[in-house]
């Protein structure tokens, strides 16, 4: 069984911040940072501010600046494979998940003899929570959240859904663009989970409020002195295109629509990062975190991502599917800038990288 590091951020340039200087309180000393881990759906290169001018994302701009971007860190070409390397620390490749995305009614998911990484948090103290997309497997529930060492679990399992409804048409094919709905069959599922229960309280609000405001209630109701590992998911920006109204009129001047909605998606998801950064500062949690924010894979072309000045798109292994990750956090106080080595983001896990706040193994 591989070892296990604290992660994200367990990168060798971000172990030298942290030692680089020393703003610890005495009596922080011994206390485990918090893991907050924001994975974006289909975000583009080029559908991001710090990359690109015309799209608006001031919150995560600011978490940027104040941290460090990784520049070439590496994800796979497509949803599935990027959360399988993720929770397991593994090239996709050696646990079947290569290919591509595990569709509804496929009867799978990743092996439940792998140890995922919130079994390996649980281990080291942490609570550990899930707030959005699941998509590595429920066709039981040995391979759901809450079996696979999530305390808790309030999303949805498949790939992609109605952003207000949350029901998923039935489809022969997953469409590897991110789109959703063409060639649908008649049915249709609800897919909305609090832990196993359905969970019907959301209908007809858009998916980036309901994980919000899902994640405030949550760091206001727990201790900031119990370690915690929060795994945020969003569904945003994938398809469909969807978005309330107010988001799109900073892009009035954007001619085509779904561009416009696209960049509206993303300044809604920056509003989300926005709040949920003040809640972890209202709540005691943020000078003891640390902030990860990633995609899962490149921008669909075919449905409004921008990847320039990179090549292609989502689905392929040409440089569309680089993505930066970011951490931000008081901790990196002394530790800001760009670093631009390549890295893939199933070395995230097992990095053996020290952290001054503890360890896990």
């Amino acid at each position: 069984m591989a070892r296990w590091e604290i992660i994200l951020v367990l990168l060798s340039a971000i172990g030298s911040c942290l030692s680089s200087t020393d703003t610890t309180k005495p009596n922080e000393a011994n206390q485990k940072p918090h893991i907050v881990f924001i994975l974006a759906d289909d975000l583009g290169w080029n559908d991001i501010s710090w990359n690109n001018p015309l799209a608006l994302s001031p919150n995560l701009e600011k978490l940027a600046r104040e941290g460090v971007i990784l520049d070439q860190s590496y994800v796979q070409p497509i949803c599935t494979p990027t959360r399988s390397a993720l929770m397991t620390g593994r090239y996709p490749y050696t646990l079947g998940r290569q290919h591509g995305v595990i569709k509804p009614k496929v009867p799978t998911g990743v092996s439940i003899k792998r140890k995922l990484l919130p079994e390996a948090m649980k281990a080291a103290g942490y609570s550990t929570h899930i707030v959005g997309k699941w998509h590595l497997g429920f066709c039981s529930w040995d391979y759901t959240p809450t079996s696979r060492g999530f305390d808790t679990f309030w999303g949805y399992y498949t790939g992609s859904e109605d952003y207000y409804h949350h029901t998923r048409a039935g489809e022969e094919e997953e469409c590897p663009e991110g789109l959703n709905g063409d060639g649908a069959t008649t049915t249709e599922g609800y897919d909305f989970r609090n832990n196993t229960e359905v969970e019907y309280s959301v209908r007809g609000e858009y998916s980036t409020y309901a994980f919000t405001s899902y994640t405030v209630d949550l760091l206001e109701s727990r201790n900031p002195e119990e370690p915690m590992f929060l795994y945020l998911p969003f569904q945003s920006v994938h398809g469909p295109l969807q978005v309330p109204h107010n988001y799109t009129q900073p892009f009035a001047h954007v001619e085509d629509r779904d561009r416009r909605v696209k960049l509206g998606m993303v300044l809604a998801l920056d509003e989300a990062v926005g709040t949920i950064v003040d809640a972890l500062k209202t709540s005691g949690h943020y000078n003891n975190t640390i902030i990860i924010f990633s995609t899962d894979n490149g921008g669909p072309v075919s449905v409004a991502g921008n990847n320039w000045p990179l090549r292609r798109k989502q689905g392929t292994l040409w440089e569309g599917v680089p993505w930066g990750l970011l951490s931000s956090t008081p901790l990196f106080s002394q530790g800001k800038g760009r670093f631009s080595r390549p890295y893939t983001r199933h070395r995230l896990v097992p990095h053996y990288c020290r952290l001054r706040r503890g360890r896990c193994s």
